[in-house]
């Protein structure tokens, strides 16, 4: 059995018994190891599927033909050089390279690897962002030039939103015909008409207090129809209606469970359960919707699970299909957990949450409660 060591701040996770990470299992007497969160004998909640960081991790089997088609410098070169954002849609992930800049794509239908960087109106300069409309069409945050840009379902630029001066957008949500976008530079969350581009209107004001924003980094779109903000600069991620009234904060500064250092990405799933990348602890936090820690999972490193200096997540139930093969026997999945880092050689892993045939799930969740 392989496991993994954990962060010191972290520590105390080691005495909750059922719900939190502590390292890996092997699922059979198979050389292959699967990777879950909670380690077995304990029921798994996560398992550790795939890594994507360039196209060498596009050709299926292990029997030499990357290396042939690819060069011997595949297994260990990487394409993705500075990843924020990452979605998936339609077979395809969607991964924003800052460094780039520009959009790495990984097809998993046809296994092809490409890449958008735009041109002339529509090129990308620092891009962090992305988002993706039911149609396919595309919408990336560029933090240099100031603005939203739009690439229809072929990848093909088609406009700009906003004026390159009014804000400086880091994250958005496609919501109706709406936009709900992260400004950075004045501390708010704008609301614009995706079609029009004209803004609706925004909330939020610069400060520490309920309702008030500090860096608002990421968003992410509750199955209740609220908006959660991660607020870098406040330590914590809020919870709105979509008029901008405020409901609840979830977490603060700290080294403990349940607190946070460098809050970034964030994904709600359908049970309304939180996930939190904080990049200074290097891993995934999960609350549910009073905010009560479930678990965490993840931890830098250089094996094929760790994530190092993470930032985006994404959560989807419709791309399953594509990663049943990478599951244990018996592992069913329920939904997939895409998480981006800007360090080391995976760049965007892959984690599944669902359960394992043959172990019992019924006993009550250890939970930790938040103060």
């Amino acid at each position: 059995m392989k496991s993994f060591s954990i962060k010191p701040v972290l520590i105390l996770a080691l005495l909750l018994p059922v719900f939190l990470i502590s390292g890996c299992a092997g699922l059979s007497g198979k050389d292959e190891q699967y990777v879950f969160y909670p380690p077995l004998p304990s029921p798994p909640r996560i398992q550790y599927l795939a890594t994507f960081s360039g196209p060498q991790d596009l050709v299926e089997g292990d029997d030499g033909f990357s290396q042939f088609i690819l060069g011997k410098e595949s297994e260990t070169s990487t394409v993705v050089k500075k990843p924020y954002g990452v979605q998936i849609h339609d077979g395809v992930i969607y991964v924003v390279d800052i460094r780039g800049p520009g959009v790495a794509m990984f097809d998993l239908k046809k296994h092809k690897f490409d890449l958008m960087y735009g041109a002339f109106s529509g090129k990308m300069r620092k891009p962090i962002n992305i988002r993706i409309d039911k149609d396919g069409t595309k919408y990336i945050t560029d933090t240099i030039r100031n603005l939203v840009l739009v690439y229809n379902v072929e990848n093909k630029f088609e406009r700009l939103i906003g004026d390159g001066e009014t804000f400086k957008p880091s994250d958005l949500l496609i919501v109706g015909d709406n936009l709900f976008v992260t400004d950075i530079k004045n501390h708010k969350i704008r609301v614009i008409n995706k079609y029009t581009g004209k803004e609706l209107y925004n909330f939020g004001k610069a400060g520490s207090k309920e309702g008030e924003l500090f860096y608002p980094t990421n968003l992410a779109l509750g199955s209740n129809g609220n908006i959660y903000v991660s607020e870098t600069g406040n330590f914590r991620v809020q919870e709105f209606t979509p008029k901008g009234d405020f409901v609840k904060i979830f977490g603060k500064v700290g080294t403990g469970l349940g607190q946070f250092a460098r809050p970034k990405g964030i994904a709600i799933d359908k049970k309304g359960r939180l996930y939190v990348v904080d990049a200074a602890f290097e891993n995934v936090q999960v609350m549910n919707e009073d905010g009560r820690l479930l678990m965490y999972f993840g931890e830098p490193g250089s094996e094929k699970a760790n994530i190092n200096l993470p930032t985006g997540i994404a959560i989807d139930y419709d791309n399953i299909k594509y990663f049943k093969k990478y599951a244990a026997p018996g592992f069913k999945i329920h939904y997939l957990i895409l998480v981006a880092s800007q360090f080391g050689l995976n760049k965007v892993n892959v984690f599944a949450y669902g359960r394992q045939e043959g172990l019992d799930y019924s006993d009550p969740v250890q939970q930790v409660t938040v103060e």
